[in-house]
């Protein structure tokens, strides 16, 4: 072995005996230090006990209490106008007898609870302004006519046959549609009325609210259904008295029916059943029907020998009660004629020539009429023709022209 390799060798072993060294002694630290942590983190485990046990459970009571109480109150929940007008609003819709009485009594009721009301009435492709509160003039309704296939809620409504509340900025279609109503509202509320499930009119609502309040939109909608209900059920009225008045006259000699029937007016002749153009509302939009038969020419010519008929005698309650709901269902028949054709009635007055504007509403309303009500009243009265000359007339027999 050379001198080179000794040193080297003496070299190595030297080196290799100091790590061993420094192993051992940095193994001792790290023992060392282990068990100095673990007497510290048991000093700091009793040090948390003591201070749990230091913990004053009332102070912190106290302290939560402190910041409940300085919490600002929740914002209060939106009031309804309350059972007892909604109560109000359902007495006075109903004391309706036509269905423009109850369609005016519904706008009047509603516009208690948002600032304007208009009730547009369905007819075709379009929605027909015809009754409004809150709007200046009033009449300024009966100019607005918004076509059904225009971007706006009353076309939504129609389309979908549900309520909808909303913010009038989401619609502008809807804000130049009625731009003739002027103001600035903010949030609208359009509701569908359904008369025997088919959609009639839309009544249509707005407020400078940023938004109407669920509660009166859920008290508007309950309105409009209630309306709809009572149309329907006037319209029904005769048809179930029918039946127990013809009973009634069965078993009546005829010698007394005969005295008992009220002597018979002039009525017009009906004409040729006439064709479905369309035009129909809800109310007539029924399958084509023939006209009734001529039978008013022979009555026409008897008002003088009536004026000298003796007085009839009193009509038993059955009997009262079914001329009381053909007048009534005559009345609501003739109602939906102008409800419709405003505009034709006004023109038909001044020309002397509505029947023949509104020929085929008419014959269509006729047959209903002959449909629903007993016979027996139906031959002996002319409640129907009464109701033309009193709502579509005015009053003017002439008005009506040629029949």
């Amino acid at each position: 072995m050379t001198l080179q390799d000794d040193l080297k060798a003496k070299a190595l072993a030297l080196i290799s005996q100091q790590m061993a060294n420094w192993v051992v002694e940095i193994q001792r630290q790290i023992t060392d230090h282990q068990g100095n942590l673990v007497r510290t983190l048991d000093e700091l485990q009793e040090s948390v006990a003591r201070y749990d046990e230091k913990i004053n459970e009332a102070d912190i009571e106290m302290a939560m209490a402190e910041v409940v109480a300085n919490m600002p109150p929740p914002p209060a929940a939106a009031a309804g106008p309350g059972f007892d007008r909604l109560k109000a609003s359902l007495a006075t819709v109903e004391r309706g007898t036509s269905l423009s009485e109850v369609l005016t009594h519904l706008v009047n009721e509603v516009a208690q609870y948002v600032d304007r009301a208009a009730m547009f009435i369905v007819k075709g492709p379009s929605a027909i302004g015809w009754y409004a509160r809150g709007v200046d003039p009033p009449d300024i309704v009966k100019q607005v006519n918004v076509p059904l296939n225009a971007d706006t809620v009353l076309r939504n409504v129609n389309n979908s046959r549900h309520a909808l509340r909303g913010a009038l900025q989401h619609s502008p279609g809807t804000a130049q549609a009625l731009a003739r109503f002027g103001g600035s509202p903010q949030a609208v509320l359009a509701v569908p009325l359904i008369l025997r499930d088919k959609l009639a009119a839309i009544l249509y609502c707005d407020t400078v609210q940023e938004e109407v309040p669920p509660p009166v939109a859920d008290l508007v909608e309950i309105l409009v259904l209630f309306a709809g209900k009572t149309i329907d059920m006037l319209s029904l009225a005769p048809k179930a008295a029918a039946t127990a008045a013809a009973a009634t006259s069965a078993s009546t000699p005829a010698p007394a029916r005969a005295a008992a029937a009220p002597a018979p007016r002039p009525a017009p002749a009906p004409p040729a059943a006439v064709q479905d153009e369309g035009g129909s509302t809800v109310m007539f939009n029924a399958q084509q029907m023939q006209s009734m038969r001529p039978g008013g020419a022979a009555a026409a010519r008897a008002p003088a020998a009536a004026a000298h008929a003796p007085a009839a005698p009193a009509l038993s309650p059955e009997e009262s009660k079914a001329h009381e709901d053909a007048k009534r269902f005559a009345r609501l028949v003739v109602s939906e004629i102008k409800l419709y054709n405003e505009a034709k009635v006004n023109e038909g007055r001044r020309n002397k020539d509505i029947y023949e504007r509104l020929k085929e509403d008419i014959e269509r309303g006729r047959q209903m009429y002959a449909d629903r009500v007993a016979p027996h009243v139906r031959d002996s009265t002319n409640y129907f023709y009464d109701e033309l000359v009193r709502i579509l007339a005015g009053g003017d027999q002439n008005a009506l022209g040629p029949m």
